[in-house]
C-alpha cells in the first residue's frame, strides 16, 4: 500500500485541527467556568453601610450579601445609642471579594463613675475583695512606708473617695511588717526641716514624732532629736524631734 506524504495525509490534518479545538474549549472552560467559582475572581461585593444598626440587625445584613463577620471592640457613647454600630471596617461601599470579614465597633454607653474605698487598714484580701465589689481592677505592691501589721493596707491610690470610671485600676500598697530584733542606726536629722527628717527616718523603719512647733508650722526646723544620732535602735521605734533647743524630752 502506497503511504501519502505527511503533508497530503488528511486524517493528520483533521486530527491536529481536533487537538486544537479541544484545547481552545478546555481552556476557555477553566478559565471562564471553574477558575471563577474557585477564585471568583470576577465578583466583587459593595460593603453596605452598617452604622447605626443594632448588632443583631448587623449580623443578619452582613451574612445576607455574602460577606462573614470578624469581630467587635467597643467605644464609649450616649446610653441612647448603645449596642448600636458605630464604626466598621472596611468601610461603606468599599468593593470587596466575597467571604471578606467585617469587623464593627459597638457604642456601649457612657461609664459610669464610682467611689474608691477606704481601705486603709484593712487586710490585703478584703481591700481586694472591697475594690472589686466596686468595680475596680486592683494591683498590689509592697509599701516604703513602714507599717506594724504585715499585709495590712497602708494607702492607695487613687485615693479613698476619689471618683474614678468603673473599670479603673486602682494600687493598693500593704505594709510588710517590722523586724524589732533588727537593730537599726539612728541617722542625724538636726537641722533638717520636717518633710525631709520625716522621709529619711521612715525609709529606715523608724516612727517620727514631732514635738513642739515653732517658725514655720507646716515644715518646721529639727533642732533636737531624741535617740541622738548614731545610737542604735530596733525597726519601729519613735524618733522624737524637737523643734525649740530647750524643748523637755
Amino acid at each position: 500500500m502506497k503511504r501519502l506524504p505527511l503533508r497530503k495525509n488528511p486524517y493528520l490534518k483533521w486530527g491536529a485541527a481536533l487537538l486544537i479545538v479541544v484545547f481552545f474549549a478546555l481552556y476557555l472552560t477553566v478559565d471562564q467556568v471553574i477558575m471563577p467559582r474557585v477564585t471568583r475572581q470576577s465578583e466583587v461585593v459593595s460593603v453596605p453601610d452598617f452604622r447605626g444598626m443594632p448588632i443583631s440587625e448587623a449580623l443578619l445584613a452582613i451574612d445576607s450579601v455574602g460577606l462573614v463577620f470578624g469581630d467587635t471592640t467597643s467605644r464609649i457613647g450616649p446610653d441612647s445609642l448603645q449596642g448600636l454600630v458605630a464604626v466598621q471596617t472596611p468601610r461603606p461601599s468599599a468593593s470587596v471579594r466575597p467571604r471578606r470579614r467585617i469587623y464593627l465597633s459597638i457604642y456601649r454607653g457612657l461609664e459610669q463613675d464610682v467611689v474608691v474605698p477606704d481601705v486603709s487598714t484593712q487586710s490585703r484580701r478584703n481591700a481586694r475583695l472591697a475594690l472589686r465589689a466596686a468595680g475596680l481592677i486592683v494591683h498590689e505592691e509592697p509599701d516604703t512606708i513602714p507599717s506594724p501589721d504585715p499585709g495590712a493596707v497602708t494607702r492607695t491610690d487613687p485615693v479613698a473617695g476619689s471618683l474614678v470610671p468603673r473599670g479603673d485600676s486602682v494600687t493598693v500598697w500593704y505594709g510588710r511588717g517590722l523586724n524589732r530584733n533588727r537593730l537599726v542606726e539612728v541617722p542625724n536629722v538636726v537641722g533638717q526641716h520636717h518633710h525631709t527628717a520625716d522621709s529619711l527616718l521612715r525609709a529606715l523603719f523608724f516612727w517620727p514624732r514631732l514635738l513642739g512647733q515653732e517658725g514655720d508650722p507646716d515644715n518646721p526646723l529639727i533642732l533636737r532629736q531624741s535617740p541622738e544620732p548614731g545610737e542604735l535602735s530596733p525597726e519601729g521605734s519613735d524618733i522624737r524631734l524637737f523643734t525649740t533647743a530647750d524643748s523637755l524630752d
